[in-house]
């Protein structure tokens, strides 16, 4: 298996996830140093044993990535803009990276292709990053590949700001916090991205064993970190001018506020397939805090 992604938070997870389960791991990383140390939000350092070979390229720089392919039979790719400070958009990164995976894998010969895009992509469509996830869908049921698509309705990571919030003594919710979800760790979702590999689902949606409110879940984070809830709503219409600033300012930015903004707004619940408990996540924050 070839792994691009790995220096992410589900990456780093899915990389010890394919080599547990008795893979030869292939790791394609810009950086070396950024692979072996820990990740954002929990996401654990790698070491040598953890993977077979370190390919390091630029999956912007097809011309970086000759030898990829060779003697691989899959390809996971959860590649994608979360944090990045390099001022790419979800067009650049996360499509046309991808596209860029799928033409090899396809003069490659490779035999399947697993990536992760998103749940419920069909009610955030107006959203940059939901066009790019998808657009690389469709590359993949047109490249003639066997594909399997794995759609999370949220990572633990993305709740590591709520409890970095609730530690700073107030959190704050974009709108009343109202809308249900139920987010899936990264170690969860790893397995499930291997498990997708494997069986014969072409898509498969994912979410962890908590369903509760996005108000529900910052206060989980007071009660872990000992401090009273301070919770302060912004309301949508200011946030939704917030988004239009700063869409002035930095495109890459504004489809980032533009994403948070919205999921503020929509429930994003999906079958549970994982079992670490949020609450025990926001403790091993806690713990190592």
């Amino acid at each position: 298996v070839v792994i691009a992604g790995a220096t992410g938070y589900l990456g780093k997870y899915a990389v010890k996830a394919f080599k547990e389960r008795g893979y030869w791991v292939r790791v394609l990383t810009r950086s070396r140093e950024r692979l072996l140390e820990p990740g954002p939000f929990t996401a654990p350092a790698l070491s040598e044993d953890d993977m077979d070979e370190i390919f390091v390229g630029e999956v912007t720089k097809p011309e970086t990535l000759e030898g990829l392919m060779d003697d691989i039979d899959l390809v996971y790719s959860s590649v994608g803009i979360s944090r990045q400070r390099d001022g790419l958009t979800f067009e650049q990164v996360d499509y046309q990276c991808n596209r860029n995976l799928i033409n090899l894998a396809v003069t490659g010969g490779i035999k399947r292709f697993v990536y992760v895009s998103m749940e419920g992509a069909e009610n955030l469509m107006h959203l940059a990053i939901t066009q790019a996830h998808e657009k690389v869908v469709a590359e993949l049921q047109q490249s003639g590949l066997e594909y399997r698509i794995v759609r999370p309705c949220g990572y633990f990571s993305d709740m590591g700001v709520l409890y970095d919030m609730a530690s700073k003594g107030r959190s704050f919710l974009v709108g009343e916090g109202t809308n249900l979800m139920n987010p899936i760790h990264g170690r969860d979702l790893a397995e499930v991205c291997v498990d997708t590999a494997e069986g014969d689902a072409l898509e498969v949606a994912a979410g962890g064993p908590d369903i509760m409110t996005q108000r529900e879940a910052a206060a989980l984070a007071f009660e872990v970190v000992g401090k009273p809830v301070k919770i302060t709503v912004i309301p949508m219409w200011l946030a939704r001018g917030l988004v239009k600033l700063i869409n002035l300012l930095s495109k890459q930015f504004g489809d980032l506020a533009d994403f948070i903004v919205t999921a503020g707004e929509i429930d994003g619940v999906g079958p549970k397939r994982g079992t670490t408990t949020l609450k025990s996540y926001f403790e091993s924050m806690h713990r190592d805090a």
